[in-house]
């Protein structure tokens, strides 16, 4: 019955939106990400999977991106299931389901299920990191005045509490290139720079961060990357 019920949601996740997602998908086969990016029949396809106001243009897709329309009808029958019997589908069937879902995420992503947590969201995962970092009295985390005002917050509580540094390094918009987004971490490490925090995409901007070579830069020096 078990396998059943798995199929059953499988075939109800993979409504018509879905179906016309993964087919465009082989339309990106061997195409740089310029070409791609000018494909407005593969990207038409992508809109269509989203139920969102045609009449707003909305360019704020992080924080608050909307949600596919097979992931809203999957919480709406979840949240449905779940009022059936609460206290029967809450402990016997989603709970235990968690670490199913860990064990897939880690398979996924190529590493062991003990590497990979489940949290809330974006901003609750980085601030674990942040606040899991080794860090002492006088040592220097070097980040930018753009990153992400939640992590930025994280790091003055640490600053506060443990006295860590918190270098805030201000970049050029738009800089004459990536190259020169990289030396502006490389000139203001210092012997005290225990970790860098970057951001691929500024929130703010929107400029994007050259992170192979930051990261290769930082990991020369014995520097931790978030």
């Amino acid at each position: 019955m078990a396998g059943l019920g798995s199929a059953a949601v499988v075939g109800q996740l993979l409504d018509d939106s879905l179906l016309r997602v993964l087919a465009a998908q082989p339309a990106t086969f061997g195409r740089s990400d310029e070409e791609i990016a000018a494909d407005e029949d593969y990207w038409r396809e992508i809109q269509q999977a989203f139920a969102v106001d045609r009449s707003i243009i909305n360019l704020n897709n992080g924080g608050v991106c909307p949600s596919p329309r097979v992931v809203q009808e999957a919480l709406r029958r979840y949240l449905e299931f779940s009022n059936n019997a609460p206290a029967y589908s809450m402990w016997q069937i989603l709970e235990p389901e968690v670490e199913t879902v860990r064990r897939r995420l880690a398979r996924a992503f190529g590493c062991d299920t003990d590497e990979l947590a489940i949290t809330r969201n974006a901003s609750e995962a980085l601030e674990i990191c942040l606040l899991g970092l080794d860090l002492k009295s006088g040592d220097e985390v070097l980040t930018t005045t753009q990153d992400y005002p939640r992590m930025l917050t994280t790091l003055d509580q640490r600053a506060r509490r443990e006295r860590i540094v918190v270098r805030k390094v201000r970049f050029p918009t738009p800089p004459g290139s990536l190259g020169e987004l990289r030396e502006v971490f490389s000139r203001n490490l210092t012997s005290k720079t225990r970790a860098i925090l970057v951001c691929h995409i500024t929130n703010l901007t929107g400029q994007i961060f050259p992170v192979r070579e930051i990261c290769r830069m930082a990991r020369q020096r014995g520097i931790e990357t978030i």
